[in-house]
């Protein structure tokens, strides 16, 4: 019997390739999966991205120009409850105005949320930002013609 090295690789190929096609197979569906995880995520960062610097915007702006004239016109220098009320609802009128229609829907898709989910969320972005913003005025920043942080 005569020994042959290239019928043994033969045969050897024939029985594992269908193994290898399967390994093959699962390892480019893992790629895929990965690619279109990071895919996503990088698209969910991005929007939240804008979403947070049209809040920041809205919130020095709304700050600027009617926080700040409602404050000097009150005898307390302090904001009403209405006041609040209604300065925080300015917020959200421009950052949707920000965003525009297409945004906030891509925020809706990519979040998953309902309006009103997406009401909450800015809110509570409005929250924050205010928050942050107050704390680094306490702590000196902003202070004569000194630029704030980005997170404040």
């Amino acid at each position: 019997m005569d020994f042959n090295f290239t019928d043994l690789g033969m045969k050897t190929l024939e029985i594992l390739s269908p193994v290898l096609l399967a390994a093959l197979t699962w390892a480019a569906a893992k790629a895929a999966q990965l690619i279109a995880a990071k895919v996503k995520n990088e698209y969910l960062r991005g929007a939240l991205t804008r979403l947070d610097d049209a809040v920041l915007n809205a919130v020095r702006e709304v700050h600027q120009v009617t926080v700040e004239g409602i404050k000097a016109a009150n005898a307390d220098g302090k904001l009403t409850t209405e006041e609040q009320a209604k300065v925080k609802a300015d917020a959200v009128a421009t950052i949707r105005a920000h965003m525009g229609p297409s945004g906030l829907a891509e925020l809706v898709k990519v979040l998953g949320v309902d309006n009103g989910g997406l009401e909450k969320m800015l809110s509570t972005r409005i929250e924050a930002a205010v928050h942050d913003l107050k704390r680094a005025r306490m702590n000196g920043y902003g202070g004569a013609g000194q630029p704030l942080p980005f997170a404040a």
